[in-house]
């Protein structure tokens, strides 16, 4: 840096670039200051520890105990105070024993009549409903009387027409698409075509519930303010009230 004073190397005598530097960067000065460094760890290593770090045979051996072996009965010296075997063959043969005699006192256990309280649990009796579906005029059988739609997806549709009702909060009447396409033969009331019973949406020749006066004109949700219409029709209608004509030509 500009201004420091330029300090010879310690090492080889060359001018440093810097005065916090410890040696010029070259490879036989950087292997001896890294080589005095070491020795200065390993001194202090030494004072705290009584040996060095990279001599571990210097370290004072362990203490020994002499035990007796409680599987073979032969004295052995060992370096844990609480070791009872002499080898780790005879630890797994007394386990493998005590492991047997428990395996053994469980079956004679096992053997012995013991009294038993018997509890007899009745067998429940589910009750089976029969229902049809408002959404798909799909009969199905539940166990719960208050389902009535045959699947999750007939419900959350269900659930969707609902809410966007109770958005504009509008009068909300349970409405039964079945029973609103057979009251209008499954005939568009749009554009008077016969609507295709087998196709869903987005089929444009699906049947639709249909709003008479739209939700965002003050119109209610209940069967006489429904009616079956294309899903082609219905999405041309939008909210534009029932114009039948217009919509006969745009289909």
């Amino acid at each position: 840096m500009p201004g420091d004073r330029m300090n010879p190397c310690p090492y080889c005598g060359a001018p440093m670039s810097s005065s916090r530097r410890k040696q010029c960067g070259g490879l036989d000065c950087k292997r001896a200051f890294n080589a005095e460094r070491m020795r200065a760890y390993q001194r202090r290593y030494k004072a705290r520890h009584g040996y060095y770090q990279t001599r571990l045979y210097d370290r004072g051996k362990k203490r020994q105990y002499a035990i007796t072996c409680k599987r073979c009965g032969r004295e052995a010296v060992v370096t844990t105070k609480a070791a009872r075997y002499c080898s780790h063959a005879c630890w797994y043969q007394a386990k493998h024993a005590a492991h047997a005699q428990v395996v053994l006192a469980g079956k004679l256990h096992q053997r012995m009549p013991r009294p038993q309280a018997v509890t007899v649990l009745k067998p429940l009796r589910r009750r089976w409903f029969g229902a049809r579906c408002p959404m798909c005029s799909t009969c199905f059988v539940t166990d719960n009387p208050r389902d009535q739609n045959c699947s999750p997806r007939c419900g959350r549709r269900a659930s969707k027409d609902k809410r966007r009702a109770l958005e504009r909060n509008a009068f909300v009447a349970p409405v039964n698409r079945t029973e609103v396409y057979e009251r209008d033969r499954w005939t568009c009331q749009l554009c008077h075509e016969p609507v295709a019973r087998a196709e869903v949406v987005p089929h444009p020749q699906a049947p639709t519930i249909d709003h008479v006066i739209p939700l965002a004109k003050g119109g209610t949700h209940e069967p006489a303010n429904v009616q079956c219409a294309h899903f082609m029709c219905n999405s041309i209608k939008r909210d534009r009230g029932h114009q039948a004509e217009g919509i006969k030509q745009a289909a």
